[in-house]
């Protein structure tokens, strides 16, 4: 009985980002190539992933494309996974937590692959801490009434949608 309620209590511990709007939905490692292909790779950009779970596509791109990132996870065991990843990889820092809590201002791209009911509060704290020329990468949901200036779209896919800050408006 006690074995079924460790596996009780680490399922939750992955799953419990559902609780802020943010589910465990991982990014497929077959889009990694497609995000990266959204991103301005001059200038060494800081790369920031909300809600990174596992932390698989900031390693892919510090791995493939030198690009320093930053996840932000609210799983106590998708952190730890991901942090202890992060030893071995100068350009990844995890940091664990609820993302709407840490200031973004440092990052160039922010992408993130949450519900759309938390978007007007994720517009919010974008019109607040984000550069002017910021990039936003949204998987599946694009916002409303904005149009992006990129989009990576494939059959059978999860659908990329690429904004710059600027184009927001955030009335």
């Amino acid at each position: 009985m006690f074995v079924l309620y460790i596996i009780i209590l680490i399922i939750f511990l992955i799953f419990c980002g559902g609780l802020w709007d943010a589910p465990w939905l991982p990014t497929r490692k077959q889009n990694f190539k497609r995000i990266a292909n959204l991103i301005k790779k001059n200038n060494q950009p800081v790369f920031y992933d909300l809600g990174s779970g596992n932390g698989d596509l900031l390693f892919y791109l510090s791995r493939e494309h030198n690009i320093k990132c930053v996840g932000i996870e609210v799983s106590p065991i998708l952190y730890l996974y991901s942090k202890f990843k992060s030893f071995f990889d100068k350009n990844v820092a995890i940091r664990y937590g609820d993302f709407f809590n840490y200031n973004l201002e440092g990052a160039d791209i922010v992408y993130c692959f949450i519900k759309s009911e938390a978007y007007p509060k994720l517009k919010e704290k974008m019109k607040k801490e984000l550069k002017k020329e910021t990039i936003i990468i949204l998987s599946c949901w694009p916002f409303k009434k904005v149009k992006p200036f990129k989009v990576s779209k494939l059959e059978k896919s999860n659908t990329f949608y690429s904004y710059r800050k600027k184009d927001i408006d955030f009335s």
